[in-house]
């Protein structure tokens, strides 16, 4: 279970879904509230954020939950969760599994619509078309609710991803994915400090802090 965790936050290319609603263009109002916040987002010299990755089953009325942390610069980020640290500095990826006592190195993958941490808050600018849903206020905060629909809907096991936006601060709240075998994977987030200075020496594996740690090259 730790490892799916970080599986499907990392590197999920999903497969097997076929969409059917009508996204034939984009709806102006949706399309407003996503260039605001990527233009907030961009302007952010970094991004640290804790947030909270949760796993539904709707069918098997389950529910399981993982805190997890993210640090984010450009193409750079560090990952923990569920025991696994993952680091990439935008060329390598290293993924530390403290319980196997393995770290694995591979190469990042790039896809349009592929959801992995250095494009978990501007997934939405390619791959996908995208309608306005509705407002909400929680806790007396007003949250826009966006859903985006893949272009490719071919080889996609999920129908649809809704981004909930804070209106006042025009930042990311959460990103819930809707599979179509019931199943919701939603990623919360409880808190974020921007443009703080974080070395790069903090996106690249240190194999000295690790000397008992087999490294598996998968590259």
């Amino acid at each position: 279970m730790k490892k799916y965790f970080t599986l499907v936050l990392c590197s999920f290319l999903f497969n097997g879904y076929v969409f059917s609603q009508n996204t034939e263009s984009n709806d102006p109002v949706a399309q407003k509230i996503l260039d605001q916040l990527s233009k907030a987002t961009k302007s952010y010299s970094s991004i640290k954020a804790n947030f909270t990755y949760t796993l539904e089953n709707k069918k098997e009325n389950s529910k399981d939950s993982q805190n997890g942390q993210l640090f984010l610069k450009g193409d750079k980020y560090k990952l923990n969760i569920a025991g696994q640290e993952v680091i990439c500095n935008g060329n390598t990826l290293w993924t530390l599994i403290i319980d196997a006592e393995e770290v694995q190195v591979s190469e990042p993958e790039y896809e349009d619509d592929a959801i992995s941490p250095a494009n978990i808050f501007t997934l939405y600018e390619k791959g996908f078309k995208y309608r306005f849903h509705s407002e909400e206020v929680k806790e007396g905060a007003t949250y826009q609710l966006v859903n985006l629909f893949p272009i490719d809907a071919n080889g996609k096991p999920y129908h649809t991803i809704r981004l909930s936006i804070n209106k006042n601060k025009n930042q990311l709240s959460s990103i819930t994915v809707m599979g179509k075998e019931g199943d919701h994977y939603t990623y919360s987030i409880n808190s974020m400090v921007t443009d703080q200075d974080i070395p790069d020496a903090e996106f690249v594996f240190d194999p000295a802090k690790h000397p008992d740690i087999e490294v598996v090259d998968l590259r």
